[in-house]
């Protein structure tokens, strides 16, 4: 009988050994002394020996670490766990371990070790992928709302509560977002961004949160982290919080309490360092009545709340946004300065700019890649702007002072031109500078035609 069991013990040795010399990676089988009883292919090509040198060694022959062998005598899994490996010329490198423990009537008597080599990127590689381009400069306006926004950015920059982003789309919430973590004491960290609503549901969980090795079909192999994982000691921003699925919203609630994740497939909590900025453009107050958003989530991430005004709320800020766009384009493109006429300005500033900044800069750059001249006049513009309801005032305007209304003459079209202009951008210097270039003159005619109309009737 005992010699049956020793057959059996014998065979399934020789099967396990056939198994392992198919594995890829190096293997190395030890006892709880760390004696090397086992070895694959694989490692005798990594360490430059046959397996009968191999199977004189000890671990701590071949592998760099101190640690490891405490491991082996707790007989407890381990993985990615650092080592430096030194091959047959004496040369170094940097190996992960995985452990897997083997036990003998439920005590631990050695292991099994899985080494996959480590490839290091330097500080500047892993933080260049993460990096922010705007501060709060970038953040552009000095309307009321656009200051006020501004101040309160500065002021919650420091502290590391969960932000709420909200504003219509295209009104430059990201920018705010690495703004914010560009202000703040996580800057020399990374700002991880994701937007739940371009991922697909099945793979937004193991986006977030990280995968294990073998966790669906098609992991990668030693697995990979998520963004949480990703956004270590830094900022993570996650855009479009509106159309993640109820699952994850569970999900994410508990992370924001525990501030531990777990990867899928993963049993192992792993605690995250990390601030939470989030964004949308969606009512989720709305949402949460429908059954579409969660109540205690909005509330989890609802503690610092921000709002970005639209274009259209900001009238005040879009004649300095044109100018600085076009010169911004200008430079890029390697085009000359241009200028644009009054009705072409007229038209830009009384549009109602459904799309925000980014349909803005969309137009602006179109204008600056396809007009030839110096001159930017209505035709320039793009068709939607041209034909858009809310210009149907400044085409009538245009077409008013035409000579085909010889009731309204040249000289009071000038001056209804110039006190819409002084009424809009206002009568301090700046306010009369930003006139007359609206209007194509210089700031000196501007004055003297004020001068000469408040003489036949006084601005209020």
């Amino acid at each position: 009988m005992q010699e049956e069991a020793s057959r059996e013990r014998k065979w399934l040795l020789q099967e396990v050994e056939g198994l392992l010399s198919f594995i890829t990676y190096p293997i190395l089988v030890v006892d709880r002394f760390g004696r090397v009883i086992h070895v694959n292919p694989a490692a005798e090509h990594i360490w430059r020996r046959s397996q009968v040198v191999l199977l004189n060694q000890t671990l701590q022959d071949l592998v760099e670490s101190a640690k490891l062998l405490e491991w082996v005598g707790k007989g407890k899994p381990l993985r990615d766990f650092p080592v430096e490996m030194t091959d047959g010329s004496g040369k170094k490198s940097p190996y992960l371990c995985r452990l897997h423990p083997l036990f003998i009537n439920r005590k631990a008597e050695g292991a099994i070790l899985q080494f996959t080599e480590q490839i290091l990127e330097t500080e500047f590689e892993k933080n260049r992928k993460y990096v922010t381009r705007y501060t709060l400069e970038d953040v552009r306006g000095h309307s009321p709302g656009i200051m006020a926004l501004k101040e309160q950015a500065r002021k919650i920059a420091k502290s590391d509560s969960t932000v709420l982003i909200r504003g219509e789309s295209g009104t430059g919430k990201e920018v705010l977002a690495q703004s914010i973590h560009q202000a703040s004491s996580r800057s020399g960290g990374p700002f991880v961004a994701i937007n739940c609503a371009a991922i697909p549901e099945a793979l937004l969980e193991s986006e977030l949160f990280g995968y294990d090795d073998g966790a669906f079909t098609g992991a990668k192999k030693g697995g990979k982290p998520g963004r949480f994982e990703l956004a270590l000691n830094g900022t993570l921003f996650l855009d479009e919080i509106g159309d993640m699925p109820p699952y994850l919203q569970a999900k994410l609630l508990r992370v924001l309490q525990e501030k531990r994740i777990e990867r899928v497939g993963g049993s192992e909590s792993i605690p995250v360092d990390t601030r939470l900025i989030a964004a949308t453009h969606k009512d989720l107050e709305a949402m949460i009545v429908s059954g579409q958003f969660r109540e205690d989530l909005f509330y989890r991430l609802h503690v610092i709340p921000l709002y970005v005004p639209p274009l259209r709320e900001r009238g005040e800020d879009l004649y300095d946004l044109i100018q600085y766009y076009m010169k911004s384009f200008g430079d890029r493109l390697g085009k000359e300065p241009k200028r644009f006429t009054t009705q072409a300005m007229k038209c830009l500033l009384e549009y109602h700019w459904p799309g925000n900044i980014r349909e803005l800069e969309n137009t602006l750059e179109y204008i600056v890649n396809l007009e030839i001249g110096d001159l930017v006049t209505i035709n320039s513009l793009p068709s939607s702007i041209r034909t858009s309801q809310s210009n149907g005032e400044v085409q009538r305007a245009a077409a008013a002072s035409a000579p085909a209304y010889p009731e309204l003459s040249i000289e009071q079209t000038e001056e209804q031109l110039i006190l819409q202009a002084v009424q809009r951008f206002g009568r301090s210097t700046e306010g009369k500078r930003k006139a007359a270039e609206y209007l194509g003159i210089s700031v000196a005619t501007l004055y003297r035609r004020l001068s000469k109309i408040n003489r036949k009737h006084p601005l209020s």
